[in-house]
């Protein structure tokens, strides 16, 4: 099943965006990120940045780091969620305040991860987004299988229907010449 967003055709099928102002952090998450089998389709070191790939690569995940000197994460999140409300934006902080886990909370960050991280439970939350993912996109192909199919059957019985009034028609005309 191909994610959307995918840019590529990876193995997994997911991408992502990683963007850090700390460009070493931007490399190693990328590396680790590799590793685990996400294909890194684009990286940035600001906010701004991080909206202009979002836009150009649609990615099925973005790494996102709260504090940058321009375009901070709230700033990206907000763009992001104005532009695709459902993606999957992982937030990036070592702001362990409470103003700023609430601020989050309220823009609808997809998920928090603390630093420093670990990338086995950045890669525990990313699958679990990924998965939630994957059962919307099943429930969303049931629904319109179900729709598609009613479609189909309104549509059969029109048919028929028409059908029988072009076999009422042919016998009308057919009555018809024979009484003339």
């Amino acid at each position: 099943m191909k994610i959307p967003g995918s840019y590529e055709n990876t193995d997994s099928g997911i991408t992502a965006i990683v963007v850090d102002d700390d460009i070493d952090t931007v490399s190693f998450l990328c590396e680790l990120l590799e590793i685990k089998g996400i294909n890194v389709i684009g990286k940035g070191y600001d906010g701004m940045e991080a909206v202009k790939l979002f836009i150009k690569l649609r990615p099925t995940i973005v790494f996102l780091d709260v504090t940058m000197k321009d375009h901070d994460g709230f700033f990206t999140l907000e763009k992001i969620r104005k532009i695709e409300p459902d993606a999957i934006v992982i937030l990036m902080t070592g702001d362990l305040s409470e103003d700023t886990q609430k601020r989050l909370i309220e823009l609808d960050a997809s998920s928090i991860i603390y630093k420093p991280y670990d990338i086995n439970e950045v890669m525990r939350q990313t699958n679990e987004l990924i998965i939630k993912l994957k059962q919307e996109l099943v429930q969303d192909i049931a629904a319109k299988k179900a729709r598609l199919e009613k479609l189909n059957m309104i549509l059969g019985n029109r048919l028929h229907e028409s059908d029988m009034d072009t076999i009422r028609k042919a016998q009308y005309f057919d009555e018809k010449e024979k009484l003339v």
